[in-house]
C-alpha cells in the first residue's frame, strides 16, 4: 500500500470505511451546514422561527451558511456558528453551575464559550492552549460574547496538556479533551495538505492524544467525567485511544455509554459522519474516573 499522498490517503480510508468511503468522501467535500448558538448576552433573536435540532439545549438555529456574527447594541456578538456535532461533547459533560471544569485544548474557544453558558459564572472554567496566539483568540471570544462580570470564574492557561498531571491531581469535576487531530476534512479540501499526507501522521498524533487523555485521568477527581473528542476519521485517534486506556489504566475508569440524537455508536464511543447526518466528522467517548 502506498502510504503517502492522495493515493495513500485514499487507500487508508477505503480500507477503514470500505464501500461506504465514496459517499462519505463526497459528503466531506460538500458545503458544511452550521448551527448558530444564540448569545443570550446580545439580546439577539432571529426574525424567523429558528430551526432546531433535538438534543441541543442551547437556543440555536440551523442553516447552510449564516452571515458573520455581528455585535448588537449591547456590545456583544449575536451568535456563535459551528458544526452541530461539535456541540455534543459540551452536552455530554452535563455541566452544572459550580462545577470545576478544564477545557484542555480550548482554542479557538467555542466549546469553552458553551461551557461558560452552562456554568453561569459559578465554579471554575479553565481554558487551556499552549499557543499564545490561540490563547489570545480565546480571550477575544470571551470578550466578544460575554460581559466581564460573567468571566469571573474563567481563566486561560498555556500548559502542556500531556504533562498537566505533574503539577495538579484530582482537581476537576469535568474535563473536556477535544484533542488536536488529523482533521481529514480539512486535508481533503487542501491539495497541498493532501499531497503531504502520510499514514505515519495519524500514528504520531495518536501518541500525543493518549498522553493527554492519560493526564486528564489524573487531573479529574474520582467520580469525575472526561469527554474525549476529535474531528478525526482515523480509528487510531478515536476508539483505539480508549482501547489503549483500557490497556494502560485498567481499573481506574469506567466507560459511560450515551446515545445522542444524531450519529452512530462505535465500540467505545459515538461518531457523527456527514454522509448520514450532514454533520461532522466528529467522535466522542466518555469515561468516569473510579480510582
Amino acid at each position: 500500500m502506498n502510504e503517502k499522498g492522495p493515493e495513500g490517503f485514499e487507500a487508508f480510508y477505503s480500507s477503514i470505511f470500505k464501500e461506504r468511503w465514496p459517499r462519505l468522501k463526497e459528503a466531506l467535500l460538500a458545503q458544511k451546514k452550521h448551527v448558530a448558538v444564540i448569545n443570550p448576552f446580545s439580546k439577539f433573536h432571529f426574525k424567523e422561527t429558528p430551526v432546531q435540532i433535538t438534543g441541543i439545549s442551547f437556543e440555536h438555529s440551523v442553516g447552510d451558511l449564516f452571515p458573520s456574527p455581528e455585535k448588537t447594541e449591547e456590545g456583544y456578538l449575536n451568535y456563535y456558528p459551528l458544526d452541530a456535532a461539535s456541540i455534543l461533547p459540551v452536552e455530554a459533560l452535563d455541566l452544572r453551575p459550580g462545577d470545576k471544569v478544564v477545557d484542555l485544548c480550548a482554542a479557538p474557544g467555542g466549546k469553552s464559550f458553551l461551557c461558560a453558558l452552562k456554568l453561569k459564572n459559578q465554579g471554575l472554567l479553565v481554558s487551556n492552549d499552549r499557543s499564545a496566539a490561540r490563547r489570545a483568540r480565546i480571550h477575544r471570544i470571551f470578550d466578544d460574547y460575554l460581559p466581564k462580570s460573567e468571566q469571573k470564574n474563567h481563566t486561560v492557561t498555556g500548559h502542556d496538556a500531556t504533562k498537566w498531571s505533574l503539577y495538579q491531581k484530582s482537581i476537576y469535576d469535568k474535563v473536556l479533551l477535544d484533542a488536536p487531530c488529523s482533521s481529514e476534512r480539512h486535508v481533503l479540501e487542501d491539495s497541498k495538505e493532501l499531497s503531504l499526507w502520510a499514514q505515519g501522521r495519524t500514528k504520531a498524533i495518536a501518541i500525543s492524544q493518549f498522553a493527554m487523555l492519560a493526564s486528564a485521568l489524573d487531573i479529574v477527581k474520582v467520580g469525575g467525567t472526561i469527554v474525549y473528542s476529535t474531528c478525526a476519521l482515523s480509528p487510531l485517534e478515536n476508539d483505539d485511544i480508549i482501547k489503549k486506556l483500557y490497556q494502560k489504566r485498567e481499573g481506574r475508569f469506567e466507560l459511560i455509554r450515551k446515545e445522542f440524537p444524531f450519529g452512530e455508536p462505535t465500540e467505545y464511543g459515538w461518531q457523527v459522519l456527514p454522509d448520514t447526518t450532514g454533520w461532522g466528522p466528529f467522535y466522542l467517548a466518555m469515561v468516569k474516573r473510579i480510582k
